[in-house]
């Protein structure tokens, strides 16, 4: 999601603002110590102008892979 952030010339405040929540709940969310949930990463995926899986693959949820 950083690299998102950077391609988009983008800061992780102005992300904190478009989900809703403070900008230390994101370093959280960032640092592993916060969980992610599919709100946050749908919020996520349409303030970076992305698809939700970009978000998530590689990181152990990726739904299109399930069962296999």
């Amino acid at each position: 999601m950083k690299v998102f952030i950077a391609i988009r010339q983008t800061s992780q405040k102005d992300l904190a603002q478009a989900m809703g929540i403070a900008a230390p709940t994101l370093s959280q969310k960032f640092s592993g110590r916060t969980r992610w949930n599919m709100d946050d990463i749908e919020k996520a995926s349409d303030f970076l102008d992305v698809k939700p899986e970009a978000l998530v693959a590689g990181q152990g949820f990726e739904p299109w892979t399930s069962g296999l």
